[in-house]
């Protein structure tokens, strides 16, 4: 483990329209996605644990009660991830922090030992961002550092922290777990999900 001060950044704040309905709030063996990662967040000591939320945010704030978490709203969810990535950043700028871990609220499947590997990554100072990647696929988590919240601020619509592996210093993992880039956009998808981890 590192002693670098890292928080977590929930996104949930999608109107999940190819769904039909909220999959924050889809089950994930007995609690919704988002309040799983929540948990999941307070279990790997990420400090503090922001949650954005926008589409259908009472339903989802009322699932994630819970006086340890700062809820950030993106009144423009709309607009794309990057914004939700921003009200992130900004509800980060009381806390003195050395980056960030971004996940989203979709990915449940996320282990304990995908975080320790980004964070022991990110304990070289050099490296300003960990990404990990699925068989040369990017995909969420992505750990940040601090010196990435300017360019993360000049974000538009649906860019996302990719954009910026251009401009900071990058280093990719390889994750060898098919599973983690099964998407959950359809019922079908959601299920297959469910099916790879009974």
């Amino acid at each position: 483990m590192t002693d670098l001060r890292i928080a977590a950044i929930i996104l949930a704040a999608g109107g999940s329209s190819r769904l039909g309905r909220p999959k924050q709030l889809l089950d994930w063996f007995g609690k919704p996605f988002v309040k799983h990662l929540v948990d999941f967040a307070h279990q790997i000591k990420l400090d503090p644990v922001v949650v954005v939320t926008g589409a259908n945010y009472q339903e989802i704030e009322a699932a994630i009660v819970d006086d340890k978490i700062v809820i950030a709203r993106n009144e423009n969810w709309q607009l794309g991830q990057s914004g939700s990535m921003q009200v992130g950043c900004n509800a980060l700028e009381n806390y003195h922090k050395d980056g960030f871990i971004v996940f989203l609220c979709d990915q449940p499947q996320v282990t304990p030992e995908l975080i320790n590997r980004l964070l022991e990554e990110a304990s070289n100072d050099e490296i300003e961002i960990v990404a990990t990647t699925v068989g040369g696929k990017v995909c969420p988590p992505t750990l940040f550092k601090s010196i990435c919240v300017q360019d993360i601020m000049l974000l538009k619509g649906d860019q996302g922290g990719r954009v910026l592996f251009d401009l900071h210093k990058t280093h990719k993992i390889n994750w060898d777990d098919q599973r983690l880039i099964q998407d959950t956009d359809t019922e079908e998808d959601y299920l297959k999900l469910k099916m790879l981890y009974n």
